[in-house]
């Protein structure tokens, strides 16, 4: 049942998020914020798939190099984005796209380079990725107080609460590999 209300609120944020990404088409200047915004979209919908299926090898070359092709265009256009806020001197959307940038760094670093979940690197990806967090909500805020434009604050937000989701079913996925290599240790020590 906790699964079942798990998906529930998972795919709600997500139809949520696809609303406000539709707002930023009607609402935004220039379509480079759609398209910026369209790429985040795309990341999402690979690091959902990739997160949700960490156990299971793909199931075929094919859908490899989708997930690959997709993944290295969002990244193109993101970063394409995140050095126009650079050179225009948006200072905080820059430093938000940085932290979103780190984010996905450290969980594409915990999705492809699985190790000891109890370790140094695991405090260390914990501690970064926290104060990358930090970082976030500080413009999240930023936006709220500042409000100039509320789908901004809405914006700001709903990101976080897509990637916390995100982060639900990598910290699922340690979980159980954690408890199954516990379980494989103290089945050695009986032996």
């Amino acid at each position: 049942m906790a699964r079942h209300g798990f998906r529930l609120f998972k795919w709600t944020v997500y139809g949520l998020l696809a609303l406000n990404v539709w707002l930023f088409l009607r609402t935004e200047e220039t379509l480079t914020a759609f398209i910026d915004s369209a790429a985040w979209v795309a990341l999402l919908a690979v690091m959902e798939w990739e997160s949700t299926s960490l156990e299971k090898p793909y199931d075929s070359r094919f859908e490899k190099r989708i997930i690959g092709l997709v993944s290295v265009t969002a990244y193109g256009i993101i970063i394409y984005a995140w050095y126009g806020y650079f050179r225009e001197e948006d200072w905080v959307d820059f430093i938000n796209a940085s932290a979103w940038l780190m984010v996905c760094a450290l969980l594409s670093w915990q999705i492809w380079m699985p190790g000891e979940y109890e370790g140094r690197e695991h405090a260390v990806i914990k501690a970064a990725k926290f104060a990358t967090y930090l970082v976030i909500v500080a413009c999240a805020l930023w936006w709220t107080i500042d409000a100039e434009n509320p789908l901004d604050a809405i914006d700001a937000w709903l990101w976080l609460v897509c990637f916390a989701v995100i982060e639900l079913n990598v910290f699922g996925f340690e979980a159980r590999q954690a408890g199954e290599q516990q379980d494989a240790a103290e089945l050695a020590a009986q032996e």
